[in-house]
């Protein structure tokens, strides 16, 4: 998948509308992250570190699955950022190491999310900031769908021989998990207090869901 998938492509997308709807994605994450100089901030499922390399502030820490999307962030980042090949679910960092974590568009590929969200609330120091990012597919797959019938689909999202190649529902391919609002909030932990629910790009138009939770 991360072959047939390739994240550079995705971030460079062909199509205008994509680019903007990511774009607005990761504005809302910083926004909501905020972090300081001095934070240690920590990307759960940093893959080849396009977020990383834009993370405004603070000391920057990766991790990932892949040791092939590690190859090409310690490519793209240079020496000066910590990476590490691991599990989201047994992240290996000491309990209240971190002042920032982000997870984006990463919780929907893991076997056991709720796992993922104690770790990254272990992590956190007291009054730590974890910001997590989703996609509501049953929006997005619906999208998908009207284009698609209209015959909008190619044009709009640029795909095909010389696009961005993407299944016709992520869920059925990548996607081991599907959320909404609902759902995706009934899995945080009692531990991270959720004080922030962004719907991007707009709020009657929720094809991600960006939230900021504080470690209690």
């Amino acid at each position: 998948m991360v072959a047939k998938y390739d994240l550079d492509r995705f971030h460079n997308h062909p199509s205008a509308l994509v680019r903007w709807i990511e774009g607005e994605r990761v504005r809302r994450i910083w926004a909501l992250l905020a972090p300081q100089v001095t934070d240690r901030v920590l990307e759960v499922g940093c893959g080849a570190g396009h977020l990383l390399a834009g993370l405004p502030a603070g000391r920057r820490y990766g991790l990932d699955l892949a040791h092939v999307l590690l190859q090409r962030a310690r490519a793209r980042l240079g020496p000066g950022v910590a990476l590490t090949q691991g599990d989201a679910i047994e992240l290996p960092f000491a309990t209240g190491a971190l002042e920032r974590v982000y997870c984006s568009e990463v919780l929907e590929h893991v076997p056991d999310p709720a796992a993922a969200l104690v770790e990254i609330r272990r992590v956190l120091k007291i009054g730590g900031v974890a910001v997590l990012s989703v996609p509501n597919e049953a929006l997005i797959n619906t999208g998908k769908t009207i284009l698609r019938r209209t015959r909008l689909l190619g044009l709009i999202l640029r795909t095909g021989r010389d696009g961005y190649e993407m299944p016709d529902r992520m869920d059925d391919e990548w996607h081991l998990h599907t959320f909404d609002r609902a759902s995706f909030l009934a899995l945080i932990p009692s531990t991270l207090r959720v004080t922030h629910v962004r719907a991007v790009p707009l709020r009657w138009l929720p094809l991600r869901y960006v939230v900021r939770c504080e470690a209690v």
